[in-house]
């Protein structure tokens, strides 16, 4: 097992980036992996230890939490971001001592369907119980010229969000609604890009985006009142516009029977392959 260093950090960004756009496919597998490393060195603050199979020739990487046990939802589902290129090296590295506390709860985050079978059988092997918590689309933004700026925005005023309204956003988040998630909420707005629309002589956010640690778009959400008026296309679209202009990768993540915001973003240039999916995979019981 290998620690990457900030010299290794630099030289994995590098390595991981030069099969996009070429690689479209491939770029999936590593996207949840390459957009933790793509902010670390960036200096954003973390709580992530980069470790490998080896060096540099690797075949997997894992961003797993360096101090478990923070109170926030990384630390609370203790949470590990899997890029690998087969599942018999994945099962290898995964007994390797050191990469996985098989009595601890761990959630196993972006798994390559295709290389589910060794997640399963490395828990089946060691007695430990497992369930697939949920499926995702991967969708990239291939083309840019679909997205969709609102041609009117009187009386409108969009700003990125303030941690004030982290409870906002905690409150309406699907995994959201405690402590931890507060925290990790309040962490995506005080340290990565988000983006919100106040409506006219309001104060209060009525939709909003947020960034993941690991780069990825995420916490869309319009207020029920303020549903039909385009809100979520702008924002996916000018929060992709402002990301793209910073060099900064371009994705989310969608549950696969989200057949709303699979549609939304395919219609603003976001493209997902049919046969690649992630898989969210949780190991042992959560207390």
């Amino acid at each position: 097992m290998i620690i990457l260093g900030t010299e290794e950090l630099k030289q994995a960004e590098s390595i991981l980036k030069q099969s996009f756009p070429e690689s479209i496919k491939v770029w999936r597998r590593f996207k949840k992996v390459y957009g933790c490393i793509f902010n670390i060195n960036r200096g954003k603050p973390h709580n992530l230890e980069v470790i490998a199979d080896q060096w540099p020739d690797f075949a997997v990487i894992i961003c797993k939490p360096k101090v478990q046990g923070t109170k926030d939802r990384e630390g609370d589902f203790n949470i590990y971001s899997i890029y690998s290129k087969s599942k018999d090296t994945l099962k290898q590295f995964l007994n390797r001592p050191g990469v996985i506390n098989k009595d601890a709860f761990t959630l196993l985050a972006g798994v390559d369907i295709r290389h589910l079978d060794a997640v399963q059988e490395f828990a089946d092997q060691h007695g430990v119980p497992w369930k697939v918590q949920v499926v995702m689309n991967v969708l990239l933004l291939q083309n840019e010229r679909q997205l969709q700026f609102k041609e009117s925005n009187a009386g409108l005023r969009f700003a990125p969000l303030s941690p004030a309204h982290a409870h906002l956003v905690n409150s309406t988040w699907k995994y959201g609604g405690d402590l931890n998630s507060y925290n990790s909420v309040l962490n995506y707005i005080t340290h990565n890009p988000s983006l919100c629309v106040i409506d006219e002589g309001g104060t209060e956010p009525v939709s909003w985006l947020l960034v993941y640690q690991h780069a990825a778009l995420g916490l869309l959400y319009t207020l029920p009142q303020h549903r039909q008026k385009g809100y979520a296309k702008f924002l996916v679209s000018m929060m992709a516009k402002n990301l793209l202009e910073q060099g900064h990768p371009v994705y989310c993540f969608v549950e696969e029977e989200n057949d709303f915001s699979n549609k939304l973003f395919t219609s603003l240039g976001f493209q997902n392959t049919p046969d690649y999916k992630a898989v969210w995979f949780e190991l042992n019981k959560r207390q």
